[in-house]
C-alpha cells in the first residue's frame, strides 16, 4: 500500500468556534488531494495542524502509518513536509537561487567555508534542477525575483518546497491572483511535483482547474468532510452542492488504505 500522509479523527477548536470537528483526511505519495469549502470551512486550520503551526485539541497527524507529533513548522520539515503559503515568502531583491537557498545557503569548503563564503556554483545547480523538476528551463538562477512573472514567482516558492520537501507538500491558494497562462503554469508544475513522488495538498478556490490535474477531491464544511471522492466523474455541479450541504457526506478513506 502507498505511504501515507494526512490526520485522524482532528478536532482543533478557537474558544467556542470549532474549526476542524472529527477529521480525518490520508494523502498518498504520488496523489493530488484538492481542499475545497467556503470561507471559514476549516481548510487553512486543517493545513495548518498538518504543518505543526497549529495543535490538535484531540486527533493525531500520521505519517506512513505511525502518529507523529509536530509542535512548529521547523518540526514538519524535519519529516520532509513543506508548505507554500499564499504570500511565498519571497524576497523580490534576491536571485532566484538566493531564495531558493534563503536560511540553507551552501557554503564552500575548507576554510573559504569558514569565513563565509558561499558556494555559488551548486546553489546555481540545484536551483536550476529543482526548476527543471517543474519544467521551467531557461530562466537565469541568477535574475532577481521581481523581474518574473507572478506564475514564475510561484514556481520558484514551489521549487523551493520541492528542493526540501521529502514527504508532502502543502499549497494554499497557488492560483490565486493569477491570470489564466501563470495558473496553467503553477497547475503544471503541481502535476509534476506529484509525479516525483511527494504527496500534494492543495488549497483552491478554481474547481475546474481543481478537477483537471487532482486525483482527490476533498470538501470541508462547517469543519467536517462534506465530499471524500476520486476526481473522476465528479463535477463543478456536486462539488457546490457539498460546499453547501445539499449532498450527503461521504466517508473518508483511512491512512494507509
Amino acid at each position: 500500500m502507498p505511504e501515507a500522509f494526512g490526520v485522524r479523527n482532528v478536532f482543533k477548536s478557537f474558544g467556542h468556534v470549532e474549526a476542524l470537528r472529527g477529521v480525518s483526511l490520508a494523502v498518498s505519495r504520488g496523489e493530488i488531494v484538492a481542499l475545497l469549502g467556503d470561507n471559514g470551512a476549516g481548510k487553512s486550520t486543517l493545513v495548518k495542524t498538518m504543518c505543526g503551526v497549529y495543535q490538535p485539541d484531540s486527533g493525531s497527524v500520521e505519517l506512513d502509518g505511525s502518529s507523529v507529533r509536530l509542535t512548529s513548522s521547523y518540526d514538519a520539515s524535519d519529516h520532509g513536509i513543506e508548505v507554500v503559503y499564499q504570500d511565498l515568502a519571497l524576497v523580490p531583491d534576491l536571485s532566484i537561487q538566493e531564495n531558493i537557498f534563503l536560511a540553507r545557503e551552501i557554503p564552500q569548503t575548507g576554510w573559504r567555508g569558514l569565513i563565509g563564503l558561499l558556494d555559488k556554483a551548486a546553489m546555481s545547480s540545484q536551483s536550476e534542477k529543482a526548476l527543471e523538476t517543474l519544467a521551467i528551463r531557461g530562466v537565469p538562477t541568477s535574475v532577481s525575483v521581481n523581474e518574473l512573472s507572478g506564475g514564475q514567482r510561484q514556481a520558484v516558492a514551489i521549487a523551493r518546497s520541492v528542493l526540501r520537501a521529502t514527504t508532502a507538500l502543502l499549497l494554499d491558494e497557488p492560483t490565486a491572483a493569477l491570470g489564466v497562462r501563470q495558473s496553467d503554469l503553477v497547475c503544471d508544475s503541481i502535476v509534476r511535483v506529484a509525479e516525483s513522488g511527494l504527496a500534494v495538498l492543495v488549497i483552491s478556490h478554481d474547481l475546474e482547474r481543481m478537477l483537471r490535474i487532482a486525483t482527490r477531491i476533498v470538501v470541508l464544511r462547517r469543519g467536517q468532510i462534506a465530499l471524500d471522492e476520486p476526481s473522476a466523474g465528479l463535477t463543478v455541479k456536486r462539488i457546490v452542492e457539498a460546499m453547501m450541504g445539499e449532498t450527503a457526506p461521504t466517508p473518508a478513506p483511512e491512512l494507509g488504505k
